[in-house]
């Protein structure tokens, strides 16, 4: 099925996108228990678990979260993937994703998010493995580890938040502008990633989403939440979440059982391009980027 903007998509768009989401995440759970890797549902994928035992009807992503260790012995090992017919990216020296943790692509697939259409990569559906880190002790330590997080996510990412206040963006946009160099922007955020990473200090008791925006890097999570999983169905299919799941979705959304606004309700990519068939081919992205 193809179309354009999956935020205009019709629910029999969204729910093909879903569907081939869906495909990676089974691949990545027999990867990750065939190498005893713990990974959790998270954001509005657990939420999608737990109210509707699926997706949110309008939601077009899968979150996906590993705490730091087993998140980078994945990363190592893109060739798990070989046999499942996947391909697993991350931003480097060489490419940009525009994402500050690693995406899980069908190349059978195509989708291009506007934000990143003048990367050379694979433009592919995918999902979102995202890090949990540990917090230092001390507030000086904890201080650093938010500036380096704050450094390492921009550059990463290199792009305008989403979904932040002029006071986030205007600063965001004047640091970026002053750095132009892709490679001098890999460089500061490979730093930073090192450094964030250093400061991890597992009897602080307290774990971080050093990845996921402001709010994220000052709130607190009680690292016991994530000690252990349990399994609950997911689109017939059982996956693991937090043992503390509760605690950690109130602390983050609040009453998280109950529907948003209906103006709410609406997908949250911005794309150019979406195809659940035809795999993607560069000559695809290049027609946006004449367009632009």
């Amino acid at each position: 099925m193809r179309f354009n903007n999956v935020k205009d998509a019709t629910p029999e768009q969204i729910r093909a996108l879903q569907l081939k989401e869906l495909e990676i995440l089974k691949k990545l759970k027999k990867v990750c228990y065939e190498h005893h890797l713990r990974f959790f549902l998270i954001g509005g994928t657990l939420i999608g678990a737990l109210r509707n035992k699926g997706f949110i009807p309008w939601d077009d992503d899968i979150d996906v979260m590993m705490l730091r260790k087993d998140f980078e012995i994945l990363s190592a090992h893109p060739e798990w993937f070989e046999n499942e017919d996947l391909i697993m990216q991350r931003s480097s020296e060489k490419i940009n994703q525009h994402l500050t943790g690693i995406e899980l692509k069908d190349p059978n697939t195509t989708f291009i998010n506007k934000h990143s259409v003048n990367e050379n990569i694979q433009h592919s559906i995918a999902i979102d493995i995202l890090p949990m880190d540990y917090r230092p002790k001390g507030k000086i330590k904890k201080m650093k580890q938010i500036v380096y997080s704050m450094i390492y996510s921009l550059y990463n990412a290199d792009r305008i938040p989403d979904h932040q206040g002029n006071l986030i963006k205007i600063p965001s946009y004047l640091l970026l502008k002053a750095v132009p160099s892709k490679k001098a922007k890999y460089r500061l955020w490979s730093w930073a990633q090192r450094k964030m990473i250093a400061l991890d200090d597992k009897e602080s008791r307290e774990v971080v989403e050093l990845s996921c925006g402001i709010k994220a890097l000052f709130r607190y999570v009680d690292a016991a939440w994530f000690e252990s999983s349990l399994e609950v169905e997911f689109e017939g299919e059982l996956f693991p979440i937090p043992i503390g799941y509760d605690e950690y979705l109130t602390t983050v959304f609040g009453d998280y059982m109950s529907l948003p606004p209906e103006e709410d309700r609406v997908a949250k990519h911005n794309t150019l391009l979406v195809d659940t068939e035809v795999p993607y081919t560069n000559d695809m992205r290049k027609e946006f980027i004449k367009g632009d």
